[in-house]
């Protein structure tokens, strides 16, 4: 078979133009109800994790006693368990073949555990030791992480099955942030506004199951969606011939192939040192809010809405953006922005520079979680349209599609970083002498230098290593042109 220049540009132009496995041959964008139903499953990891970096810690600790090392290795022990397991997930997923996909059998097989393990994580059994009650919380934390990626990882990889092309790759990462952060606004809303509320609503023990069964019908609502989307896509790694080897065989030599990529390399690096920061900020933020700061239940909604807001409004902020500058410029202002409003306002207290009180706090601190969310979320989005352009980077110097296994090195490094942060963040709670149990009122205050030492970590400390993880975004190269001429030389090899 042979081509002409004239044809591979044709054909390229009409392989980033089409979704994956559209039935309308040559139509430039997928149907928003498309893209609006794959966002709803994003839904899934934003409540699951949310959940986990807003109350866990607190609930752990605070509500059932266990000592803040503890809890803190723990609950990281689940993410960094799963992170390793990701690859194996990836890896599978890419090579799997069955009537349903590739993805979606996954997603149906990691919707059930998940269900289980976050409600079971948040009823635990009292009178419990501390050793019983840490190796019950070690063995949920590890199960739901664990199912969150089966479900997870196929989920992600699904998205750069929809589309080929950079922008509309863009607008879907836009989507699916934009649908998934309702899952954020749900934890934050029915937990300080409904099942948490009042002067002792974070002490409640018994509060928090009512809470995350609620969420659970949301999270099936949500996965059911995007399930329903995978079935009625193609993907097209499934044209191809199915894996020799079995994954366990084959997985050391692909993720040697994906570290022997500079373009992997620059994106783990940057995303380790980005969600250890990450991590060690949302962990520590309850604590802050209520012993560095002195809120109330009501004071700290008046403070965290405005922040689910703000993620919400950077969805319709993003598409435009990105018509107007590069993946990775949007990224390095998203990321830049959101160390500066992490540090700022726990530096100027420690300074002595900020006078506010009462009222006028609140809002400042309010406008502060607003801006943070804001830059982040563009920073998230960002990233989310460039692991695709990066899978069909690898595609087109290894001759191999990896798109799950890129999820899964995504996937590898947030967790793994995160679970580093929140091993960290317990680590701090007991090396600044944190009470291990405050139940009987969790406005308890706490000595002077402790609270101060909490601000300072959990502000300008987390600050700093996301600072240091932008370095690496500027090694990445893959702009619109570059990516143009990844895909006709793909469109070109494909037809071949």
């Amino acid at each position: 078979m042979t081509s002409t220049p004239d044809a591979a540009n044709n054909l390229s132009r009409s392989l980033v133009a089409e979704p994956a496995g559209s039935a309308a041959r040559g139509a430039p964008r997928l149907p928003l109800a498309r893209k609006a139903a794959y966002g709803a499953g994003q839904v899934v990891d934003l409540i699951v994790s949310s959940m986990l970096n807003s109350f866990a810690l607190f609930y752990v600790t605070a509500v059932c006693g266990l000592p803040g090392g503890l809890a803190g290795l723990a609950l990281g022990a689940g993410l960094v368990v799963d992170a390793f397991m990701d690859p194996f997930i990836g890896s599978l997923s890419d090579g799997w073949r069955s009537r349903l996909g590739r993805r979606v059998p996954f997603m149906l097989v990691g919707l059930v555990p998940l269900g289980l393990a976050f409600n079971l994580i948040f009823a635990l059994p009292k009178g419990l030791d501390t050793g019983l009650l840490f190796a019950w919380v070690l063995a949920l934390s590890i199960s739901l992480r664990v199912s969150q990626s089966i479900y997870g990882l196929p989920f992600q990889a699904l998205g750069a099955d929809l589309s080929d092309d950079y922008a509309e790759r863009s607008s879907i990462a836009a989507w699916r942030w934009g649908i998934g952060i309702l899952g954020t606004l749900a934890v934050i809303g029915l937990g300080y506004g409904v099942f948490l509320k009042g002067p002792d609503g974070l002490a409640r023990g018994e509060a928090y199951l009512p809470f995350t069964l609620s969420l659970t019908t949301l999270i099936v609502i949500g996965a059911l969606l995007a399930i329903r989307v995978g079935l009625s896509v193609r993907s097209p790694g499934t044209e191809e011939p199915a894996p020799i080897h079995a994954v366990h065989k084959r997985l050391f030599g692909e993720m040697a192939e994906m570290f022997r990529n500079r373009t992997f390399r620059t994106l783990f690096a940057s995303k380790i040192l980005l969600n250890v920061a990450q991590g060690l900020f949302l962990t520590l933020s309850l604590h802050m809010h209520v012993f560095f700061w002195g809120m109330s239940s009501a004071q700290i909604q008046q403070v965290t809405l405005p922040g689910v807001l703000g993620l919400a409004l950077a969805a319709p902020m993003a598409g435009p953006l990105i018509a107007r500058i590069e993946k990775r410029t949007m990224l390095l202002i998203g990321l830049v922005g959101m160390a500066i409003c992490q540090a700022t306002p726990a530096l100027l207290k420690l300074l002595d520079l900020l006078p506010l009180t009462g009222n006028a706090l609140i809002a400042f601190l309010a406008l502060a979680t607003f801006a943070n969310a804001v830059t982040f979320a563009l920073g998230t989005i960002a990233f989310i349209a460039i692991i695709p352009d990066a899978a069909d980077e690898h595609e087109q110097l290894f001759g191999t599609r990896r798109q799950g296994l890129y999820a899964a090195g995504w996937a590898f490094a947030t967790k793994a970083a995160t679970g580093g942060g929140l091993l960290i963040a317990g680590v701090v709670l007991q090396l600044i002498h944190f009470p291990a149990d405050v139940s009987s009122t969790a406005a308890a205050r706490v000595p002077e230098r402790t609270a101060d030492l909490l601000g300072l970590i959990g502000g300008p400390g987390s600050a700093l290593l996301a600072l240091l993880g932008t370095v690496f975004v500027l090694f990445y190269r893959i702009d619109r042109k570059t990516h143009a001429a990844i895909m006709a030389d793909l469109a070109v090899r494909r037809a071949g």
